[in-house]
């Protein structure tokens, strides 16, 4: 969601309080505008024709804020057509006469009161938007950043080494709270590890993932069946989500043995570099991400770590990144990159990628990454 759509949704989930509080200081700001230019003006004019010229400048002025507000920016054209043609006929059916000084000064007194009531109103009627909106805004900040502890609290940096096996992972967010999630869970039988992307970031996608983390660690830690891993978590998350709302997941897991267990739904290629011929191969499968369909089967595969060959699980964030030519760095330059690095320390190699993708773009998604290493 870009910026423009997510001030937009912002918008319509304001109280109608707040929104009224605001379109009314918009009223009376513009309205005192008007009756300041019609000060200005040393033409009589009626009644009828000041409360139509005060009502017409503070609807438009509501009309104009609430396009740029909710981003509705094909009315533009309509509205200032119609700004346009009603100060014209309004021009042209109230001519009025020229007035004397002592005409003048009344007009003056007047109007320039009006103004000033209806200033001092917008003042009020901002000051109460501000406050009840500024309050709301911290209370907001205030959640977001104690779900911003939880979720490091969740994800902290794990580096460990099991057996014959050394792992390596990390997340970063892409806001105070991320939709990303790995864990490296050891058991008597051997080890689990997985990488989790709930699609889009922020409150939301944080708040699935602490589901998802609940979720699977009661399953590998409790019920230890990983072969169904998947479909628990797939009958878990599908109440809540949808075709646009979905769960990428990768998990690996080993026994102690040269040959894992690994399956992906929906997720990026595991890279799996083999030490001997210095290469990398991209190990997938067809499962679908989690929680696009009721009651879906995933396919569980197999692959073999031979001594010093290492294995890379990355979320899109290090993919998806755009330079300022907007070009993707991509999964084949992720290849390469990987490729050249691979032999060193993990956290080196974590280190190296991480700085050449903020390098190369902006970050704008959550960036998790998993290395497992095949020890001698």
């Amino acid at each position: 969601m870009s910026t423009w759509e997510e001030h937009a949704v912002a918008w319509r989930a304001m109280p109608l309080a707040s929104t009224i509080r605001f379109y009314g200081g918009v009223f009376c700001l513009f309205a005192a505008l008007n009756l300041i230019v019609a000060c200005m003006n040393p033409l009589s004019q009626t009644v009828t024709n000041l409360v139509i010229w005060v009502m017409m400048g503070g609807c438009f002025a509501v009309g104009w804020a609430s396009i740029f507000a909710y981003r509705r920016f094909g009315l533009l054209p309509v509205i200032f057509v119609a700004q346009f043609v009603g100060y014209g006929i309004l021009g042209r059916f109230s001519p009025g006469h020229r007035l004397d000084l002592h005409g003048l000064v009344h007009k003056l007194n007047f109007d320039g009161t009006l103004a000033v009531i209806f200033l001092v109103l917008g003042y009020i009627l901002f000051i109460a938007f501000f406050r009840k909106e500024g309050a709301r805004f911290f209370k907001t900040q205030t959640e977001v950043r104690l779900a911003g502890e939880i979720h490091r609290a969740l994800v902290p940096p794990r580096h460990l080494t099991i057996g014959n096996v050394e792992l390596f992972g990390t997340s970063i967010p892409s806001s105070e709270v991320g939709g990303d999630l790995f864990d490296i869970v050891e058991c008597e039988s051997g080890w689990h590890a997985y990488v989790a992307d709930v699609s889009g970031h922020g409150l939301a996608a944080g708040i699935l993932m602490s589901m998802i983390k609940s979720a699977t660690s009661m399953q590998l830690n409790k019920l230890k069946r990983p072969a169904e891993l998947l479909t628990d978590l797939n009958d878990v998350m599908q109440p809540f989500t949808s075709p646009a709302n979905y769960l990428t997941f990768a998990y690996v897991g080993g026994n102690g043995s040269g040959h894992l267990k690994f399956a992906l739904a929906g997720h990026l290629p595991i890279l799996h570099y083999r030490a001997q011929s210095r290469t990398i191969v991209e190990q997938t499968d067809n499962n679908l991400p989690i929680g696009l369909f009721k009651d879906q089967t995933f396919a569980i595969s197999q692959l073999t770590l031979a001594p010093g060959d290492l294995l890379a699980i990355v979320t899109d964030g290090f993919t998806e990144v755009f330079d300022a030519g907007e070009r993707e760095m991509g999964m084949a330059e992720l290849n390469s990159l990987l490729l050249a690095r691979a032999e060193n320390p993990l956290p080196q190699i974590y280190s190296e990628l991480r700085s050449i993708t903020t390098t190369y773009g902006p970050q704008t998604d959550d960036q998790t990454m998993l290395l497992i290493r095949a020890l001698s």
